[in-house]
């Protein structure tokens, strides 16, 4: 049985004592999110480095989930990447292949997360110095041939918001906002917000002095997988 682990635990990048060299070596991945078309056995995501030195990089694939309102990550043998460690030449790029081993999904989208993390390279010189490693975090959607579309409901609890989402596909929420019957809005965030993986709930926490202005019933609008849509929101007892 696979144990799912917060996904917070995999943060965007990491601090600590390293080479100062490091820093030439600029690792860029693409795209921003991987999906596998219904029947497709394998996609692709490209590492590049844009710098003048050399960078290794390890890039590992999770099971994403969520439960009680949280990202959770879990192993996997479901998705396979080959290969899965890597070193770059300045201004080369390596393709990692990512593989479905598991049985296509039919009602609703399997989920994962490619972690790519950039290593020191064998070989280099080491100055002493405090330097970033690199750490990029990438959805993988594997599409189900029959999934239903997105379908969002939403309630707010003192400051607490929480999205359902009954549907099969997965919902990436980018600039959302709540807005009261007088159009009052209180944004949440001009990027990204968050998803809302396929029947999964997610929550967040928000500013309570920003929703003390809004009144009455309440809307959520965002940018659900680039369409706008507008949400009901429910206030809790």
């Amino acid at each position: 049985m696979r144990k799912a682990v917060p996904a917070a635990l995999l943060g965007a990048a990491l601090a600590f004592f390293a080479p100062a060299s490091w820093a030439r070596g600029q690792l860029q991945v693409a795209p921003t999110l991987v999906e596998l078309a219904p029947g497709a056995a394998a996609g692709r995501l490209t590492l590049a480095n844009t710098g003048d030195a050399p960078v290794a990089a390890q890039v590992r694939v999770f099971a994403w989930s969520q439960a009680e309102g949280e990202d959770r990550l879990a192993a996997t043998r479901e998705v396979a990447l080959s290969p899965a460690i890597v070193r770059i030449a300045p201004g080369a790029s390596q393709v990692v292949r990512v593989v479905r081993e598991g049985v296509a999904p039919e009602l609703r989208d399997a989920t994962y997360r490619i972690v790519v993390d950039e290593l020191p390279v064998p070989g280099e010189a080491q100055e002493a110095g405090i330097q970033f490693r690199l750490r990029f975090v990438v959805p993988v959607y594997v599409r189900a041939a029959r999934a239903a579309p997105v379908a969002l409901v939403c309630r707010l609890h003192a400051a607490r918001l929480a999205c359902r989402n009954s549907g099969g596909r997965s919902a990436q929420l980018g600039a959302t906002r709540l807005l009261d019957a007088r159009g009052q809005a209180v944004t949440l965030t001009p990027g990204l917000f968050g998803y809302v993986l396929p029947a999964s709930e997610r929550r967040w926490s928000l500013d309570a002095a920003s929703l003390a202005k809004l009144g009455g019933a309440l809307r959520l609008e965002s940018r659900v997988n680039g369409e706008p849509l507008t949400v009901p929101v429910t206030r809790a007892p």
